[in-house]
């Protein structure tokens, strides 16, 4: 592409990004006013870093820099954070995240090698002071972040870019392929991109990315899923506290979306009546629904007891648990005898549902799981997950299981040994990455 097209280009980008955020600005502002954390450190959103970030970064010894947005992504970099240590423990490596969320979950893995600070906004001057003051060896970002004047910037200081666990839905494809005279000189860029699946290679292709950077890597969900669990065995302790230790079997709705928990508790109610031992735990997504949940759980005629108040009812047995806390699925999924998997019904989309494959356990579905379909595809090919198409489907499937112990168990352990198949995508993207990194650490002593 000819020099003007590109500054052209660049000028037309800027200037968009420019409008669009003022534009946004109310909603910024909202975000002030309901989210404080949100502006956290405005300062290193532009490029502005604290005086003892900036004393890390004069060490001569260049930073990788890793960019996650937020929590999803910062879990894959915990991943490939790790398996890069192992590889190159003498590694600096520097954190950009873009939320709140996002930063608490990188602070585990802060150490006197590992920094964290708020990615800049992609405004020309705040990419400009961020790498002056970063002067990164090189550029990593985790899934589809794509920042144009962050590419510009990478090269304009030499700086290679690479791409890890990516993933390009039909949708997106689509976009880039409609907007590909503007977007493919972005998409160039790139020096190395790992991507999930051969569909997903298939897709990035057709949107324009070199297709001689792209390589097969797998997906690192299944790394993040295997990391190990904050209390093990929560799952235990909290259905003794549920007085749920004489036989009882567990559905566990979990990550459920609204109206799933009216569907699975009048699910329950019916197959009750032949499953005396059944019971319902209810993991909601999004905890502050607690109490339009319970209005809609009274009408059922099943006891329901929230999991903060279980101290207090004693062991009760209820027919119904509903977990109004947050950030302790992940410790439930062992406790489960079957797990429903939510946003699969109601919502569109569906939740990711490793950590219950993970533990062993027998996993339905509804038919909405567009997000996580290279998933899918992976676990119907070995029999390891039951996706049905409505509701009173989901009804019978576990009605089958239930009546089914042998079966259950064997959809358990296909579960697992799919996902034990599958892992190992962070370590293939570290060796390669380690490579790279020394190559550019080498070129850099060589200017």
């Amino acid at each position: 592409m000819s020099a003007i097209p590109e500054v052209c280009l660049k000028v037309g980008y800027n200037i968009l990004f420019t409008f669009g955020f003022a534009l946004s600005w109310p909603y910024f502002t909202y975000l002030i006013w309901r989210r404080q954390p949100f502006w956290e450190r405005l300062g290193e959103r532009l490029g502005h870093y604290p005086k003892e970030m900036k004393e890390w970064l004069k060490d001569p010894r260049r930073p990788v820099w890793i960019h996650a947005v937020s929590v999803g992504e910062m879990l894959l970099a915990r991943v490939l954070v790790r398996e890069l240590r192992v590889l190159r423990p003498d590694l600096r490596i520097l954190l950009t995240t873009g939320t709140p969320t996002g930063r608490r979950v990188g602070e585990h893995l802060l150490d006197e090698k590992t920094r964290l600070v708020y990615v800049p906004t992609d405004f020309y001057y705040s990419m400009l002071r961020a790498f002056r003051r970063i002067r990164p060896s090189v550029l990593i970002l985790v899934e589809n972040e794509i920042w144009p004047n962050m590419l510009w910037r990478a090269r304009k200081m030499g700086v290679e870019v690479f791409l890890v666990n990516s993933r390009l839905s039909r949708r997106n494809r689509r976009l880039f392929r409609l907007a590909r005279t503007f977007v493919r000189p972005v998409l160039q860029l790139f020096a190395w991109i790992g991507v999930q699946s051969p569909e997903d290679m298939r897709r990035f292709a057709i949107a324009g990315f070199p297709e001689e950077r792209l390589h097969l890597m797998g997906s690192m969900k299944y790394d993040v899923a295997a990391l190990a669990a904050d209390h093990p065995g929560k799952g235990g302790e909290l259905r003794k506290a549920a007085g749920w230790e004489n036989g009882q079997v567990i559905l566990l709705g979990g990550s459920t979306h609204p109206g799933e928990e009216k569907i699975l508790a009048e699910m329950v109610k019916r197959l009750i009546k032949k499953h005396p031992q059944l019971r319902l735990m209810l993991v909601p997504r999004h905890v502050e629904r607690t109490a339009s949940i319970l209005v809609e759980l009274a009408g059922t005629g099943l006891r329901v007891v929230k999991r903060s108040e279980l101290s207090r009812e004693g062991k009760t047995d209820p027919e119904i648990l509903l977990v109004d806390t947050t950030g302790e699925l992940r410790d439930l999924y062992p406790t489960a005898d079957v797990v429903f998997i939510g946003k699969t019904v109601t919502g569109t989309g569906g939740q990711n549902f490793l950590e219950a494959a993970r533990h062993g356990r027998p996993i339905v579905a509804g038919p909405h799981m567009e997000n996580f379909m290279p998933l899918r595809r992976e676990f119907e090919e070995a029999n390891g997950i039951r996706v049905t198409g409505s509701a009173a489907e989901l009804e019978e499937e576990v009605d089958r299981l239930l009546r089914n112990h042998a079966e259950r168990d064997a959809l358990g352990r296909r579960a697992l040994d799919c996902f034990q198949g599958h892992l190992g995508a962070g370590k293939r993207c570290a060796e390669i990455l380690v490579g790279k990194i020394s190559k550019a650490e080498q070129a850099a002593q060589h200017k």
